[in-house]
């Protein structure tokens, strides 16, 4: 398989070499042709800046010479308006400002009134005192009311003409005509400055052309610029100061290729490639030639250069032999590290098989083992990271196991344990069920003799009334109880007077006291809270809560006070039952609220009851969203405490 690997990298090298020769050689080609079209389209972007900042300068002259002339005009009229006649102060300034220097012969300053009637005009003398409103240029411009309307607008300002039209956009500059004007209000005069850019296209020509000369790029490449009329600019990387004209028939080679060039622009108005046969610099013979031209319309110019693919063959034939030489030390180097793979095999196949089989006997002993007893198997004897991994689900499979062996344990004992306190449940349920029954069945039975007295049997019927109602009671847990275990136990909130319910608990305590021989417990309630408060709660699950809990105060105490407490903290009723009576063993409290569940076996034989109260009261209270717990010291009594919402 590695030699087989290796033929195949070796073919594969072999057919890439032959590819990339080949998209190398076009790709060389069309990088030369991106570099040229870059450098060109650089070349462009230069001359139209140079253009654009040319074209500003001018204009900025021409402002000069304006500000110039109207500065002179203030001061002159600042200091001479009080000693000369306006006639006289006029005339003093108009021939300061005719011996005024501008920055250039074509930018004099001329002078009108903000009626349109001409003041000075350098050369034109027959402008004087006419009115020039209708006055058009060359090109049908009426150019003093162009002047004069913006004059309405703006102190001053350009107006800028290209092709007989005036410009609206302030970012273009003009090709042909701009002019400057600016307000002398003190004597209703504005003073002008006018200048024809083309007047100033040589110097700009010269210029550019030295620049662009200059610029040479690889394998003697340079730039060439022609006007489209066919009047060189730059030729054969020179500026050209002759009266040569491609289209003149003079040169047909070049008129040929001039004719191309502009065949390329009419086919690609933004410029494109294309292939002819020329000589280079200095020599006779003809090679093939690629140039890309690029047009710069606000010249009228035609801007291009080249290159010749025999420059370009040249030195892809160096690349190529390269990649051959390239290409046999790749052949050479797959032989070495065949060879060197083919040892490094065998030593990794020999050293494989042996941990592999190392590794298979370790799990082969494990799952033996785990057979009989809980044993992991040790990760660090193991070779393979494979084989680690499932050695460690292995071994959370066996902590697993020890782990469900143990929960089963606990399962089962509390199984037991929750048996037990059934069957010990059951046999106290009977136990009280069986006391109420035979204290009615036994009193019934005595209703029935014709010798008892009124009296004895008003008592018979109390003390079958009491032992219905605490059988009833029995009952009612049993019932509770199974709704429990069912979770089908559910409060119904309403809103009620609180107070109402804790009177009624009050009275009903009290009596249940009053009732009892040889008493001394006394029941207090402690309410903060005002007698309108209105509780959202179930009212007889609460009432059942409050009863099981002050019925087991009653149960243990047997002397002193069981305190009722009701307080509200901030969004809570908190309820506490108070009382100091036996206690609660510590080891008990976490017991206190299990179902089926009292503290201490002998409370149950010495007291009674079902062990069921709590279990429900609890439940009550996590339905009606609070909880409950206790707080007791043996021997000095218990707090019983909940709290709901308010």
């Amino acid at each position: 398989m590695t030699v087989f690997v290796a033929a195949v990298i070796s073919i594969n090298e072999v057919l890439i070499f032959r590819d990339f020769a080949r998209k190398h050689q076009q790709m060389h080609l069309e990088e030369h042709k991106e570099f040229i079209r870059d450098f060109i389209s650089l070349e462009v972007e230069y001359i139209r800046t140079q253009k654009h900042f040319f074209d500003e300068r001018m204009m900025r002259g021409v402002r000069q010479n304006v500000y110039n002339a109207y500065n002179l005009a203030e001061k002159i009229h600042a200091d001479y308006d009080t000693e000369f006649a306006d006639e006289n102060l006029k005339k003093l300034i108009i021939d300061a400002v005719s011996v005024l220097e501008t920055s250039s012969p074509f930018m004099d300053v001329f002078i009108n009134d903000l009626n349109g009637e001409g003041v000075f005009y350098p050369g034109r003398p027959d402008y004087q005192g006419v009115n020039l409103r209708q006055h058009t240029d060359v090109n049908g411009n009426q150019v003093i009311q162009r002047e004069l309307d913006l004059l309405q607008q703006n102190e001053e300002g350009y107006v800028r003409y290209v092709d007989g039209n005036q410009l609206s956009d302030s970012e273009n500059i003009p090709e042909n005509k701009v002019v400057f004007v600016k307000k002398l209000p003190q004597l209703n005069w504005y003073f002008g400055s006018k200048t024809y850019l083309e007047d100033y296209y040589e110097e700009f020509k010269h210029e550019i052309a030295g620049k662009v000369s200059a610029d040479h790029f690889r394998y003697g490449g340079y730039v060439f610029i022609n006007e489209l009329d066919g009047d060189p600019v730059v030729m054969d990387g020179i500026p050209y100061e002759g009266n040569f004209n491609l289209l003149d028939g003079t040169d047909p080679e070049k008129m040929a290729i001039f004719e191309l060039e502009l065949e390329t622009l009419d086919n690609s108005p933004d410029g494109d490639f294309f292939s002819y046969d020329w000589n280079k610099m200095g020599e006779t013979k003809r090679v093939p030639k690629i140039s890309f031209v690029k047009p710069v319309y606000e010249l009228n110019w035609l801007v291009g250069g080249g290159f010749y693919l025999d420059d370009i063959w040249g030195e892809i034939e160096l690349q190529q032999k390269q990649l051959k030489r390239d290409l046999i030390r790749n052949l050479l180097m797959i032989i070495l590290i065949l060879l060197f793979v083919i040892v490094v095999e065998l030593v990794i196949i020999y050293r494989f098989n042996a941990n592999f089989r190392a590794d298979f006997g370790n799990f082969t002993r494990f799952f033996r083992a785990g057979k009989q007893r809980y044993q992991t198997i040790d990760l660090d004897s193991l070779y393979f990271d494979e084989f680690k991994g499932m050695g460690e689900v292995a071994n959370e499979m066996i902590l697993e196991r020890k782990k469900v062996h143990r929960q089963l344990v606990l399962e089962q004992e509390k199984a037991q344990e929750s048996d037990r306190l059934k069957t010990a449940f059951l046999a106290n349920m009977s136990h009280e069920i069986r006391t109420p029954m035979n204290a009615i069945l036994g009193f019934s039975g005595l209703l029935n003799e014709q010798e008892i007295s009124e009296d004895d049997k008003k008592v018979y019927l109390q003390l079958i009334h009491k032992n219905g109602e605490f059988l009833l009671q029995l009952i009612n847990d049993i019932m509770d109880i199974s709704k429990i275990e069912s979770d089908q136990l559910s409060v119904v909130p309403k809103d009620f007077l609180l107070n109402e319910l804790l009177v009624e608990i009050e009275i009903q305590c009290k009596e249940t006291l009053k009732n009892k021989a040889n008493t001394q417990v006394r029941f207090e309630l402690e309410n903060n809270l005002p007698p309108s408060y209105l509780c959202h709660a179930d009212k007889l699950r609460l009432k059942q809560v409050l009863d099981n809990l002050i019925g087991n105060a009653l149960k243990f105490t047997h002397e002193g006070v069981i305190t009722l407490q009701v307080t509200k903290h901030g969004s809570w009723l908190n309820f506490s039952v108070q009382d100091t009576g036996t206690g609660i063993p510590i080891e008990d409290i976490e017991n206190i609220f299990k179902r089926f569940t009292q503290a201490r076996a002998h409370a149950l034989k010495t007291y009674g009851g079902t062990g069921l109260g709590l279990a429900i009261s609890q439940k009550i209270i996590h339905l009606l969203g609070g909880d409950i717990g206790v707080k007791s010291t043996p021997g000095k009594g218990s707090d019983f405490y909940f709290y709901i919402p308010g």
